[in-house]
């Protein structure tokens, strides 16, 4: 009896595991792909998020500071989806690869009890989700930024306290 209680135990524990997911190509295990919908004026936009968690950040402005060293200036701004002393930043006409193509990406995050992550949607030219599960281009996009991530965090290590400190008060706008 105590043999199979043990087993139902590991088995309830394996069937509820996380729904994080993991590319082939990389081992970031803090990374997300989390589906969201925004009501706006009767309109309801169902998107996708890559999100990285705690683990692998310092600050929801993280994929901001991600975007600004690699792209520079973002093209416009809103009012950030989860904090509301900040906004989410806005680079358009992007070019991610070696090829013609443009981006839109969006850079959010949030820092509460609750939840501490910084995300990134992704728009291709002719406005499709480059997250959902049929985009050509998803793995691609997912591990250019899981790359870039990496290399943000480097270069922002290495950085002067100074420096520091005025990029994050550009982005805490």
């Amino acid at each position: 009896m105590k043999k199979i209680f043990i087993i139902l135990f590991i088995l309830n524990l394996t069937s509820c595991s996380s729904s994080k997911v993991t590319t082939i190509e990389t081992d970031y295990r803090d990374l997300e792909i989390a589906e969201k919908t925004n009501n706006t004026n009767s309109d309801t936009i169902n998107y996708n998020e890559l999100r990285f968690y705690s683990e692998q950040i310092n600050s929801a402005t993280d994929t901001m500071k991600l975007m600004y060293l690699a792209f520079g200036d973002w093209n416009n701004q809103e009012i950030s989806l989860y904090l509301s002393n900040t906004n989410r930043k806005i680079w358009k006409n992007i070019k991610l690869f070696d090829n013609n193509e443009t981006f839109t990406v969006i850079a959010d995050g949030t820092e509460t009890i609750e939840e501490y992550f910084a995300c990134l949607s992704i728009i291709d030219s002719a406005g499709k989700d480059c997250l959902k599960d049929e985009h050509p281009l998803k793995n691609k996009v997912i591990n250019f930024f899981y790359n870039k991530m990496k290399e943000t965090r480097e270069t922002y290590g290495k950085m002067k306290t100074t420096t520091k400190r005025s990029l994050n008060q550009k982005l805490w706008i």
